[in-house]
């Protein structure tokens, strides 16, 4: 009879919105060396809201951490949230992205609400990672982090099975890496089993994420840079493009000193600022943008627009120097009293993984 009542109950009860996925973004790295590709499968329900938020201030130490490798990585980085039934939303997917400044917006529009009962409905999220993510399909390490302190829902008959789904990820070529917040025994298992079917590794944090927000001595000096580095920045493009462009760029300046920090250890080293930059543009780039040119070069000369975005070069060069003095001071700072949160179990697995790409670090 149970059994019964609940089949009616999903065969009457409306899914929720599947929602859009949030097209790719043009690369604004400026990398050329092999692809790296993370998506990260997050659990976004109530009791993650310290992992989300930790995640948030770490995105771009991942992200420089990462670009250390040599040859210099292409990195882009995908979002998965996930909840359950009844919820806002069951999934909410961003599609790869070059540009961490759109990663760091969606992965700031997660909030942690909603969830209930334990499990969650885990297998919908590894289905949409595998198969609703643009995947590459050349030499690439491509892998899947999943990040949850709840297992998954086994009572559901819409089709979705976790089980399947990772392999289906390591027949694309796609490693399945598991990160369990908490101490939960039935997710640990799960966690361990996904690990294992993904040929990756599994990993137990904080409840919290381990990331508490920690203060260097370098921060507040950093994010005045980081200020200046994002007003190097000459925004070409469509009108739309130059808003995007100006709007990232404002919400990186706004950031609280920690955070604006971590952004400006990420673009002190990134071949590019910002998407649409005139500055970093080769010349014949450069001369055709002035055809139609955007409202920082207007009533100048062809000469003299070069010359400015010139100075604008030689600029940023001489502030991503500070930076990245700066940077290294931080992470001395940082090392005398060592973590083991997420960020430190993502850059380990994702190392580990690059190595047998070819990528030294």
């Amino acid at each position: 009879m149970m059994l019964t009542a609940l089949v009616l109950v999903l065969a009457t009860t409306p899914p929720p919105a599947r929602l859009q996925v949030t097209p790719p973004r043009p690369q604004v790295t400026g990398a050329t060396g092999p692809r790296v590709e993370v998506a990260f499968v997050l659990d976004t329900t109530g009791s993650m809201g310290g992992l989300i938020e930790g995640a948030k201030r770490r995105i771009w130490s991942i992200a420089r951490r990462i670009g250390e490798g040599r040859p210099r990585p292409d990195l882009r980085v995908a979002l998965v949230g996930y909840r359950d039934l009844g919820d806002e939303y069951v999934t909410r997917v961003h599609d790869f992205s070059g540009d961490m400044d759109e990663v760091f917006a969606n992965l700031s529009a997660f909030r942690a609400e909603g969830g209930g009962d334990t499990p969650e409905h885990v297998s919908a999220a590894m289905h949409d990672a595998v198969h609703r993510l643009t995947w590459s399909s050349g030499r690439a390490l491509r892998m899947i982090v999943l990040v949850g302190d709840a297992p998954p829902h086994m009572d559901y008959q819409d089709g979705f099975d976790y089980r399947r789904h990772v392999r289906e990820a390591r027949q694309r070529g796609i490693v399945v890496e598991s990160i369990q917040c908490g101490q939960d025994v039935q997710t640990a298992q799960v966690w361990q089993e996904i690990a294992s079917l993904g040929e990756g590794r599994y990993a137990q944090i904080d409840s919290q994420g381990g990331m508490p927000v920690r203060v260097t001595p370098a921060d507040a000096e950093l994010a005045r840079l980081n200020r200046e580095l994002a007003s190097t920045v000459v925004a070409g493009g469509s009108a739309a493009e130059r808003k995007d462009t100006l709007d990232k760029l404002a919400s990186r300046s706004a950031m609280p000193a920690p955070a604006a920090a971590e952004a400006a250890g990420y673009y002190g080293s990134a071949a590019r600022v910002a998407a649409h930059d005139l500055v970093d543009m080769p010349a014949v780039e450069q001369k055709k943008a002035l055809a139609e040119p955007p409202p920082a070069l207007a009533g100048k000369t062809e000469a003299q627009a070069m010359q400015f975005l010139q100075q604008q070069k030689t600029r940023r060069e001489g502030l991503q120097g500070k930076i990245r003095q700066l940077t290294k001071q931080r992470e001395q700072f940082l090392a005398a009293t060592p973590s083991d949160g997420f960020d430190e179990k993502v850059v380990g697995a994702l190392k580990e993984q690059a190595q047998k790409q070819g990528i030294a670090y």
